[in-house]
């Protein structure tokens, strides 16, 4: 449970380095240092770095968008409600991971093939996901756009961008920015009168 641990926490401060410096520029040396341990016992949490990577891009990404879907899912709801909770989850759920998902973004092209395949494979089933029910909310008469694949592309690409500008504290906190951003991509949607 303590080397689990150990490795979580270690993911964590790669996530934040990756971050910073970017996946290249971070050595395994800076990366133990800044971990507290020595150089060679990095590789008794990992296999390499491509592994701790890989590790954050999963936490970026399979978990964070599996977490995600059941907004969409639901069928309690309009589509124009269900739309507004992943909106305002996608931005909030994304505060502690935001240097994971950022990292997914910038530096997923240097995972191995393997690794490369399987989180493209779940990028792009989330992105699917999120037009499939952008489409159903078109087909049902609830939003009003020529293209739900592309405003699917439009809407996941404005949530992404939050954390690259985004800065806590800072003018607005991150439910004002959520609340906000609810209503754009619902006016984007032609759910709410502009």
């Amino acid at each position: 449970m303590v080397v689990a641990r150990r490795a979580d926490e270690i993911v964590d401060i790669a996530s934040r380095l990756f971050y910073e410096r970017g996946y290249q520029s971070v050595s395994t040396r800076a990366l133990a240092q800044a971990a507290g341990i020595q150089g060679g016992s990095l590789y008794h949490h990992f296999s390499s770095k491509e592994e701790i990577l890989y590790r954050i891009v999963q936490y970026g990404s399979a978990e964070f968008f599996a977490g995600l879907l059941p907004h969409l899912e639901s069928t309690e709801a309009s589509y124009p409600e269900r739309l507004d909770r992943f909106v305002r989850a996608y931005i909030t759920d994304a505060q502690p991971r935001r240097y994971a998902i950022a990292v997914l973004f910038r530096d997923m092209a240097h995972l191995s093939p393997d690794h490369f395949v399987e989180l493209q494979a779940v990028r792009r089933h989330f992105q699917q996901a999120v037009q499939r029910f952008l489409a159903d909310g078109v087909a049902a008469g609830e939003f009003q756009v020529p293209d739900a694949k592309l405003a699917g592309i439009a809407i996941l690409d404005l949530l992404k961008g939050v954390d690259a500008w985004m800065r806590e504290p800072g003018r607005l906190s991150r439910r004002q920015v959520a609340d906000t951003y609810a209503v754009l991509v619902l006016q984007l949607m032609g759910a709410l009168p502009r």
